[in-house]
């Protein structure tokens, strides 16, 4: 079931909350559980461009192919990073996950705003 989608900034604000929780724990963790903490953060992403997506969908969002496009350059990184780090090389995945925080809030600010913008006026009456 997908989850309500947000109609204020505080909403808004609140779904991303997490997600910077854990990018922001991501650093600190040890060697030994850092593979599956990011790779919890991958999948944790890629939920929120999943719901985001359908929102677009169902309310018909102008700018949806470039918010798809920003998504979708994301997670190629992402899943790059996370390939490197199967074979043992968690660098890229320490350079993507800190290259997320810096993406992360221009992106809410932007795309996800503008998308704010376009859910409320399809729940106006």
């Amino acid at each position: 079931m997908q989850p309500t989608p947000p109609t204020s900034q505080t909403q808004l604000d609140q779904r991303h909350h997490h997600l910077f929780d854990m990018i922001d724990a991501l650093p600190a963790q040890p060697a030994a559980s850092f593979a599956a903490a990011y790779h919890k953060l991958v999948a944790a992403i890629e939920q929120d461009f999943r719901d985001e997506e359908q929102w677009m969908d169902g309310c018909q969002c102008a700018g949806a192919h470039q918010h798809r496009e920003q998504h979708a350059r994301m997670q190629a990184g992402l899943h790059h990073a996370a390939a490197a780090l199967e074979r043992g090389d968690p660098a890229p995945a320490r350079q993507a996950a800190a290259a997320l925080r810096e993406w992360l809030p221009f992106h809410i600010a932007t795309q996800d705003r503008h998308l704010l913008h376009a859910l409320r006026q399809a729940a106006a009456p």
